[in-house]
């Protein structure tokens, strides 16, 4: 079983994507929004936030940031493009976050900082999310989505190869 951010079958021939913040790891498919949940984008994981920093879940390159900050777009340096979306699914209407700390076609290393948000809440209907979805994983061989709580945003959440 996998939990609390540590891998109990670390296989080196296979990849990892880490967390992009602390919280609770959920499939993508598990998300009311159902441009997420259908997986028209790609598949990949949520994280209900417990934290306000967001942090890139790969070393690549920053193709795109849009919506004031709310998604960027990576190129992993092994080619997955990878979405970033800070919102509740795919609203972001009471979240802003702080100026992008990189710009567009910067390189980005894995656990770098790419923003802070504020969006504490009590209410868990209300909870902040960070998706992070792959567009081109129906290309790879392996691809296991690992939901966890997530202490460390070292933590492994998708198995790939």
């Amino acid at each position: 079983m996998f939990g609390m951010g540590k891998i109990d079958s670390y296989d080196p021939q296979n990849k990892y994507v880490t967390a992009a913040c602390t919280g609770k790891v959920i499939p993508i498919s598990s998300l009311e929004d159902t441009i997420y949940s259908t997986k028209v984008l790609g598949d990949g994981y949520a994280v209900i936030t417990e934290s306000d920093d967001v942090y890139s879940p790969v070393s690549g390159v920053i193709e795109k940031i849009s919506n004031n900050g709310h998604s960027y777009n990576i190129i992993s340096d092994d080619g997955l493009k990878i979405l970033i979306h800070i919102g509740k699914d795919s609203k972001c209407d009471d979240i802003m976050p702080t100026k992008p700390r990189l710009e567009e076609k910067e390189t980005v290393e894995r656990g770098q900082l790419l923003c802070s948000i504020c969006c504490k809440t009590d209410d868990e209907d209300n909870k902040c999310t960070v998706e992070v979805v792959i567009s081109n994983c129906d290309k790879l061989e392996v691809f296991e989505v690992m939901p966890q709580n997530v202490l460390d945003v070292k933590s492994s959440v998708i198995r790939y190869r």
